[in-house]
Order: structure tokens, then sequence, then C-alpha cells
């Protein structure tokens, strides 16, 4: 079996579904998702001439030659990572079914027959759509969408909160989060300054106005999105103490460990970072100095399904658990959640599209019925590779202007 041909093509959603196919000389393909990033595209092109002729079963070869082929450009992290873990999670699609059997099998077999999804509610009414370097864009259905909308100042407080909750927890899902850095900080805008104790004081109503609406079945966590000091993250922490939080994300910037670990030491709250590392190596010191509560590896862009799989072992030797950060559209949700089936030490992965009208219909899935996400799980299935294909009649309506479509 080799490889024949590598293309994309992009769906412009609340942010780029950016997919990218392998096709072998049998006619079989397999499809991937990377997460979103500026010249994605043009690099998986660059890195396709690499992969022609080559075995597709040797997944775990191809990925690391990948990685070392970019690493003049990239090194141990950057854009590069977005790429391979595309086209690692196609090549394990395609191998699967090749050989008839589910991804999770080639992972070692699952653990559970369902994966538990969290819902991010951002900061309550929230449908946007971001470019590759978090620019805000209205496409057309997002214009439709938002007609009569309030503005984005006018989303932040409680009772948008509670609402937002209330309405989650009747669809089904057991575990929710938040945005709370929004309520002092748009989103791409830094934050430098001490919070007021007015701010920390409505971000807490807001995250006691969610509970309240979830009610006490439901697991509330909130985002930080990397906004704060460690002197404010821990004001945080405290102040949040008695809302038994699922866990405080991304609390302060993901360069120095010693500041998360300040945190955790305080345990007011469990802590979770990890979405922007790269590859077990980007994990080693954070996980061995367990200085969180959970890990959150990416698995659109830390560097495959596979070494998603070892960030999880890694570090359920540490006592952590891992909670997958998702922003994909349903086809690479689907691909993280079969890593997520084999993790002993799994909590929960993301769904990020609740916004996104056409999120559900962006998949089909031959021989079963129901969307995707059902009261908050995803039921495996023993389909072949994914188990799913892209619904390209669907995904062609949202096709991102300028890319081609699987060229």
């Amino acid at each position: 079996m080799r490889i024949t041909r590598l293309a994309t093509a992009v769906v412009e959603a609340n942010y780029d579904y950016t997919y990218v196919r392998i096709w072998n000389d049998k006619g079989e393909y397999g499809t991937g998702e990377c997460f979103f990033a500026p010249g994605l595209t043009a690099a998986l092109k660059e890195m396709a001439p690499l992969l022609i002729g080559r075995d597709p079963r040797e997944v775990d070869r191809l990925a690391r030659m990948l990685w070392r082929k970019g690493s003049g450009a990239g090194a141990v992290a950057g854009y590069l990572y977005n790429a391979v873990s595309g086209i690692e999670a196609a090549l394990w699609d395609l191998v699967g079914k090749s050989l008839g059997v589910p991804i999770y099998q080639l992972l070692g077999g699952k653990m559970r027959d369902e994966v538990r999804i969290y819902c991010d509610c951002h900061a309550g009414d929230n449908i946007e759509s971001w470019g590759p370097m978090l620019t805000e864009r209205t496409p057309e259905w997002l214009r439709l969408a938002t007609a009569g909308k309030p503005g984005h100042e006018e989303r932040y407080d409680p009772q948008m909160y509670r609402d937002r909750a209330k309405t989650m927890a009747a669809a089904g899902f057991d575990a929710l989060k938040f945005d709370i850095d929004s309520i002092v900080c748009l989103t791409g805008e830094e934050l430098n300054r001490p919070l007021t104790g007015a701010e920390i004081d409505l971000m807490v109503e807001c995250v006691a106005a969610a509970r309240d609406g979830a009610g006490p079945g439901v697991d509330i966590a909130v985002d930080c999105h990397w906004r704060f000091a460690p002197s404010e993250a821990m004001r945080i922490a405290r102040r949040m103490g008695d809302l038994n939080l699922f866990w405080l994300e991304d609390p302060c910037p993901p360069e120095n460990i010693r500041d998360f670990a300040d945190v955790k030491a305080l345990g007011a709250c469990p802590v979770l970072t990890g979405e922007n590392l790269n590859r077990r190596h980007g994990f080693l010191d954070l996980i061995t100095a367990r200085a969180v509560d959970l890990v959150a590896p990416d698995l659109q862009k830390c560097g495959g399904l596979l070494e998603a799989k070892r960030i999880g072992e890694l570090a359920e030797m540490q006592g952590i658990r891992v909670a997958p950060h998702n922003i994909a559209s349903p086809l690479g949700t689907l691909a993280s959640a079969h890593v997520c089936a084999t993790l002993p030490n799994f909590a929960a992965l993301e769904f990020h599209g609740s916004d996104v009208p056409f999120w559900m219909d962006l998949l089909d899935r031959p021989g079963t019925s129901g969307p995707l996400i059902q009261r908050g799980r995803i039921p495996m299935t023993e389909s072949p590779g994914l188990g799913a294909e892209l619904n390209e009649t669907v995904a062609r309506q949202y096709a991102k202007p300028g890319e081609g479509w699987f060229v």
C-alpha cells in the first residue's frame, strides 16, 4: 500500500476547519483535521511530496519524519504541528478503513463505550467567527445568525451566564465551561494590570449564576485564556473556591509552569492548561512537576492522535487527568473522541461549536442514527477508521473563498 495523493479543503465556520485528505494506491482515502493557522494549506501542500510513495500504515514513522523535516522552520513548536496533526489523523482514518477496524482499536482499544463532552458556553451569547490571526469576520451564515442580536459589549452579565447554563444543561450536557477573562478584556487584547475588586466580584457573580442555572448535577469550568498575572489568578481562585469548579483553565500565561504550580498549591480549585503545548516534550516538565490537576492537549495541533495518547499516559503516571481542548468541526471532534475512549484518566472532551448552526450537519455517519453528540456523550461505534465522513454537500456551502476543495 502506497500514498498517492494529498489534498486540502477549508470550511469557514467559527474558525477555519482545515481538512487534509490522503489517498492510497487502492483508491481508499482518510481525512483528518488541523487546528487553524496562517498559511496552513500551503504548508500541507509543501509536505505532500514527502509522503508520496510511502506506506500509510507507518503512521508514527511518517509523523516523526515530518517533525524532523520541519524542524528548521519550527523546531519543537509552531504551526508545523498543526499540519502534521491533521496528516497523522488522516493516516489513522485511512489505515483503519483499510483494516476494517476503528481508530481506537489501533490505539490499544477503548476503556469506555461513550465519551463525555463538555460544552464551551463562552460568555453566555457568543456567536462569532475568527480568521487565522484571530481577526473578527462576518461570513454570510454569521450575518444571518446574528441579525437582531445584541453587540459584544452587552453579553457579560450574570443573567446571560444563568440562561446559557440552563439551556445547555437542558440539552443534556452535564459539564459546561464559561469564559471569565472576557468580562474584563476582549479577545486578542492583553491584560497587563491588576484586577479591581468590582471586576472579580462580577466574575464570581457570573459563575455563581451559571452554577445556579445549570443545577447541582452539572460540572462548571471557567477559562481565563492566559490573561492574568499569578497574583491575580490566585485572587480569582480563592474567590471561586466555594463554587466547586470542575477546573480553572489557563489562569496565567503558559510560559512559566511555576505560576500554575503556585495557583494549584492554593488548593482552591483544580487547575488545567496545555492547549498550546506540542508533543510529550512540551508537557513533560508540566506533568513531572505536577503543576496542574488536568492537562488539555489539542489533538489537532499537539502532534497527532498517537502523541496525544502518549501525553495522556504520561499524565496518568502523575495522577493527572486529561480534558482535551477542542475547537474542531465534528470530524476533528470525533477523531479526538477515539483517543479519549482509550484513556483511563480521561475527564471530558470540549465541544466548541454549539453556536455554529451547521456544525452537526457536517458529518455523515453511515449505519448510525441521531447526531454525533447525544445527551452530552459521543457513543463510540464499531465503524472502521474514524467511523464517519465529511458531509461534503453541506461543507461545500461554507467553503472558504480562495481555498481549493480536495484538488
